[in-house]
């Protein structure tokens, strides 16, 4: 109720400073009637809508907040307006009530460690950080199910991350402060916490970036997938350009300050990383970026128009390497978000990849011969007999003529089973057969001779 009367107030008001001063600047006095009107409109009509509207969002059980960023969303008054303006005031007064009771954004957690957030502007600015990005998602979800424009989508995110940038220039500023003070104790507690809560909120604009560039990415792949001539060349020069900046911000995200313990850090904010859980996940994930990033830069090397295809093997084998190593990095953090799902997608591109690999080895070989161009594709030639440039032939056509027997080799029946006999066994043998050969003649004859 107090939000509606406020709102009411406020258009009031600014119809009563309205007509006051238009009838001090001596405005025409046909100005006064509309004046006049606006005023009653706005009692009579906006405000028992108004009304009407709270009562709506209170019985479906919202929260202030939530009742503020409802109507800000519904109404489409200009940035000018007084309603609009009595709604940002507020949203400023309800984060404000937030931050100084400390019942939100008390504490972030990161890197295994709860940080206390002790100051009322910091607290602010995630709380404000917080209501962006449920704005943000509600237009996500309509665009997602509407497909409609999203230029309110892009402002949305833009205005996110200006929010994530203001939180890490008050962190920035506070660490400036305790810059100049000796180490201590104390001093060091608190550079700890305030060098936590800076990778903190620059891990969250990173991520949120990056989850953006991946859902880019992984709607090019699948719409050229869809289409019938596939990725083309200017797809997979997009999709190369988007893990290239995937992988950027995920280096990026493997440098970020924080993690470790109160008691081991010395006040040095540029110290050396920590290894723990966070930076080997951040470590898989730079693997599989730069082995998916290789393995696109290769696709382009190996298409039609650029047909560099020893430089695309090159990158096939440094991509599957990349791929391997990344595999075994994923599934040694059992802790990495969407972790199941990136060594899935990863498998798959893995398989991809020897694939491909195995087209341009061909493509590779088929470019080397001069007597391939006529346009077809190799299975359209499986049958077709290209007749080599070489001088050394791989076959003789016709073939060469083999000399052959003159006996057949289908009456020698007795060529498989003689083997070596005894000298004087064999003599005998034909001692005894002399008279019987010399009494056989004619063609039975021929037939017994051994």
């Amino acid at each position: 109720m107090q939000l509606c009367e406020a709102l009411g107030q406020g258009l009031a008001a600014a119809g009563g400073t309205s007509s006051g001063g238009g009838a001090d600047d001596g405005v025409d006095v046909q100005q006064l009637e509309l004046f006049d009107f606006f005023n009653s409109r706005a009692k009579n009509v906006i405000a028992p809508l108004l009304k009407y509207c709270h009562y709506e969002l209170q019985e479906k059980g919202l929260s202030p907040t939530e009742k503020i960023s409802f109507l800000q969303s519904s109404s489409s008054i200009s940035d000018g307006d007084p309603l609009q303006s009595k709604l940002h005031s507020l949203k400023n007064e309800t984060l404000q009530t937030q931050a100084t009771s400390g019942s939100s954004m008390s504490q972030i957690t990161f890197r295994e460690n709860v940080i206390p957030v002790e100051t009322k502007d910091l607290r602010m600015a995630l709380l404000k950080i917080q209501d962006l990005k449920s704005d943000w998602e509600e237009e996500e979800e309509k665009k997602n199910n509407d497909a409609t424009s999203s230029s309110s989508d892009d402002a949305k995110f833009m205005e996110l991350l200006s929010g994530y940038d203001d939180a890490v220039s008050l962190v920035n500023k506070e660490l400036k402060q305790l810059a100049a003070l000796k180490s201590g104790p104390a001093v060091n507690a608190k550079k700890f916490q305030l060098v936590n809560l800076l990778g903190y909120s620059k891990y969250q604009k990173l991520k949120l970036v990056m989850g953006r560039n991946e859902v880019l990415t992984n709607g090019i792949i699948q719409t050229s997938k869809e289409d019938d001539e596939g990725m083309t060349l200017k797809h997979l020069e997009e999709v190369a350009h988007l893990y290239d900046a995937l992988l950027q911000d995920a280096r990026a995200v493997a440098s970020l300050p924080g993690g470790g313990s109160a008691d081991d850090f010395d006040g040095d904010s540029s110290s050396a990383i920590v290894e723990d859980e966070f930076h080997l996940e951040a470590n898989a994930n730079v693997l599989r970026l730069r082995s998916l990033r290789c393995y696109y830069l290769a696709r382009i090397h190996a298409s039609p128009v650029v047909h560099k295809y020893s430089e695309a093997i090159a990158l096939l084998d440094q991509a599957e390497r990349l791929a391997n190593e990344a595999l075994e990095e994923i599934g040694a953090c059992d802790q990495m978000e969407h972790g199941d799902a990136l060594l899935e997608s990863l498998e798959k591109v893995a398989a991809e990849m020897r694939g491909e690999k195995c087209r341009v080895l061909a493509l590779s070989y088929l470019s080397k011969s001069s007597s391939t161009g006529s346009g077809k594709c190799l299975l359209q030639r499986l049958h077709d007999y290209n007749i080599p440039s070489s001088p050394k032939s791989i076959a003789h056509v016709p073939p060469k003529l083999e000399p052959m027997a003159c006996k057949p080799s289908f009456f020698d029946v007795a060529l498989n089973y003689v083997s070596e006999y005894p000298v004087d066994e064999l003599e005998r043998a034909m001692e005894e057969n002399n008279g019987a050969e010399a009494a056989s003649s004619g063609i039975l004859g021929w037939f017994r001779r051994g």
